[in-house]
């Protein structure tokens, strides 16, 4: 008894485990639920599907210090399937220190892009400039590491024939996944997919991402421009068009390729920043927290998120603390037990285990079933962007590495909240 689990950790973890499963069974069921709606789509150069026009649209392209990607980036721009005289690319250089500001003069002085270079305030203060530049009915914005389909914009204009919504936000894809790490990304953002979408179907999206999501221009002039927010500008821009009880929806056909981090050490520095300031916007926004006047944002899928960043915390404690006395038990089990598993099937003695040893209680089961939700939210990601690769390694990568290192940013964020401390943009 000398190793036993305080029950209080026990219990929650146990909670932890439940909760988790059911919401995920829930989104599962609210997908089935709307699995045959139908997308939307303009036809190629000017004949319009069930929008009925072609609207103005501009396409913001904030850069600092991308010289590497942002060429990329606006011949993406140029590839859209879409009338050029309706369609504007402004760039804007937020002070870049590199030769960004060079490798964009190459564009200027053609009809449909216009360059602007200003001193360097942050991501959010460029997004500001374009859009008080901008005279389009429309207006997006694609960062200078992303890449947009050449059919994303005819996807997503269709959803604007509802009155109501004043933003629709594409689905995110890592571009060329050819590493662990970058597998690893891809079964994250296909899950990413899959939750966006339910999300919208709720109601209930709390960020609009900056690779291409689409706003009506009108709603700025209501809600205000970009604000710094915790260095997390389009998830503040969500939840503050949420507490207005604006309507944000998804087109998941719509595809933007952005490059992720190639290394450990720069995904743990974008993760931190993005979950540090959604902590943080989470407690500017707090009255929205267990609201009924916001619904299903309200009173599901922000507690969710909440629960499952506090509730993960504690899981952590619990596992290592588990790990550490459970192997402590093993070994005084090892002594007393005999071992003629391995002897019947030839195997070396240190494999010689009796497999009835082991206690397969509720919260392995509930893990079992949360990491089998987890994989098939993954590969429904896949199959709702019609990704040819159904292969699973990349599944593997995510439930093995991601669990291992999401604890150590989440840490991170948290301490920085206490300390109430902004993360680094890079």
């Amino acid at each position: 008894m000398g190793y036993a689990l305080p029950n209080f950790l026990a219990y929650f973890s146990y909670s932890l485990l439940f909760i988790m499963t059911y919401f995920q069974v829930f989104l599962l069921l609210t997908l089935f639920e709307h699995d045959e709606e139908k997308e939307g789509h303009l036809a190629p150069n000017g004949q319009p599907g069930t929008l009925g026009r072609l609207p103005t649209v501009t396409i913001l392209v904030p850069v600092y210090n991308e010289e590497r990607t942002v060429e990329k980036t606006i011949l993406s721009l140029f590839e859209l399937n879409y009338p050029k005289d309706q369609l504007e690319i402004l760039i804007v250089d937020d002070g870049s220190k590199d030769n960004t500001w060079n490798i964009i003069q190459k564009f200027k002085g053609l009809p449909h892009v216009t360059l602007h270079q200003k001193e360097n305030g942050g991501k959010y203060t460029a997004l500001n400039y374009g859009i008080t530049h901008s005279t389009s009915e429309f207006i997006g914005c694609l960062d200078a590491d992303s890449f947009v389909d050449k059919e994303a914009l005819n996807y997503i204009l269709p959803y604007f024939d509802d009155a109501q919504t004043v933003a629709v936000t594409p689905s995110l894809k890592i571009q060329n996944p050819d590493s662990i790490l970058g597998l690893m990304q891809n079964a994250e953002y296909n899950m990413g997919i899959f939750i966006r979408k339910i999300f919208s179907l709720l109601d209930a999206q709390y960020v609009t991402p900056g690779p291409f999501s689409i706003f009506r221009k009108e709603i700025f002039k209501k809600v205000g421009l970009y604000r710094h927010a915790h260095n997390t500008e389009d998830l503040e821009m969500a939840l503050r068009l949420q507490d207005e009880h604006y309507k944000i929806t998804n087109a998941h056909k719509a595809m933007v390729y952005t490059v992720g981090p190639r290394t450990l050490y720069t995904l743990y520095r974008q993760r931190v920043r993005w979950t540090g300031g959604f902590i943080q916007n989470i407690i500017d926004y707090r009255h929205i927290v267990l609201n009924p006047k916001y619904g299903n944002f309200g009173m599901l899928i922000l507690p969710a998120a909440i629960y499952s960043i506090i509730g993960t915390a504690v899981f952590i404690v619990y596992k290592i603390y588990d790990i550490f006395t459970s192997s402590l038990l093993t070994y005084d089990h090892m002594k007393l037990i005999k071992w003629d598993f391995a002897s019947q099937w030839g195997l070396p003695s240190f494999l010689k285990i009796d497999w009835w040893y082991y206690n397969f209680q509720a919260t392995f089961v509930l893990g079992a079933l949360s990491l089998a939700v987890i994989a098939f939210t993954i590969w429904h990601g896949k199959k709702m962007t019609g990704e040819s690769n159904k292969k699973f390694v990349d599944v593997l990568f995510f439930l093995i590495i991601y669990a291992m290192i999401s604890p150590i940013w989440l840490a991170t964020s948290l301490y920085n909240t206490l300390r109430q401390r902004d993360a680094a943009w890079r």
